[in-house]
């Protein structure tokens, strides 16, 4: 009866929350945090879609729809992370978020799109004075249209040797690993090491990670990154998500 009890409270707490506006920075935080209680008592990840422990004390995460867009799927760590200006995510033994969000995608999580388009599937998370919420959130979906014209439009000049200027108003940065997954690529530790001013200013870079097949066939990821200051031309994880997979078809050459 009294684990009834329990069961019964930890749900009208997670039904609050999910049906609390996101108008509050710390309510993602909430959700997670839901997530992992309810995970851990009644075995299930409601209201996220899953939830993974892992032994760091940051490499637990959870996978959910964002409670404000049900459309979007973003991936969260459990750990109280305030965003990608946490010196901790820049430390040796770090967590690879970026990675985490790569694999899950594999799972497709009922996105049968995912699957269908894995060399169109991509990662972006955004800089603090863009974001919504104070909780650490990567967006998982297909790279827009938009996005993927801007690569295509400069893929010669984009190397894999440091990061390339594209001269873009938004003033991206851009290079290309060859790689077939994010194991061994953290691409967070990759801008703060190769943007001129990342690491010293990473609570305003906003980060894209593009999955791509070269014309080749040598598979790999594009990595786009911008310091956010004055200029606040389009460029958000909003921008460079297409969630659905809706718009992207075949997986894109070059």
């Amino acid at each position: 009866m009294k684990h009834r009890l329990v069961v019964l409270s930890v749900s009208l707490v997670i039904a609050v929350v999910v049906m609390s506006s996101f108008a509050s920075r710390s309510a993602l935080g909430l959700v997670v945090r839901a997530c992992e209680v309810n995970s851990a008592l009644t075995g299930s990840p409601y209201p996220c879609l899953k939830v993974v422990r892992a032994e760091g004390p940051l490499s637990s995460y959870a996978v959910l729809r964002e409670p404000a867009d049900k459309e979007r799927t973003i991936l969260a760590p459990l750990a109280d992370v305030p965003g990608i200006e946490d010196p901790r995510l820049l430390a040796a033994g770090a967590p690879n978020y970026f990675d985490a969000a790569w694999k899950e995608r594999a799972d497709g999580l009922g996105l049968p799109a995912w699957k269908d388009s894995p060399r169109n599937f991509a990662l972006a998370i955004n800089a603090a004075n863009w974001r919504t919420q104070d909780r650490l959130h990567i967006h998982m979906g297909c790279e827009t249209p938009r996005f993927r014209a801007l690569l295509k439009a400069h893929a010669t000049e984009i190397g894999s040797v440091g990061f390339t200027s594209l001269k873009t108003k938004a003033g991206w940065w851009a290079t290309f690993q060859a790689t077939d997954d994010l194991s061994n690529l953290n691409p967070l530790k990759l801008v703060a090491d190769g943007v001129d001013g990342a690491r010293s200013n990473m609570e305003n870079v906003v980060v894209g990670v593009f999955g791509s097949t070269l014309p080749d066939g040598e598979h790999g990821f594009y990595i786009l990154a911008r310091i956010m200051g004055e200029n606040k031309a389009r460029g958000s994880a909003e921008d460079m998500i297409d969630p659905k997979c809706a718009a992207n078809g075949q997986a894109r050459q070059g």
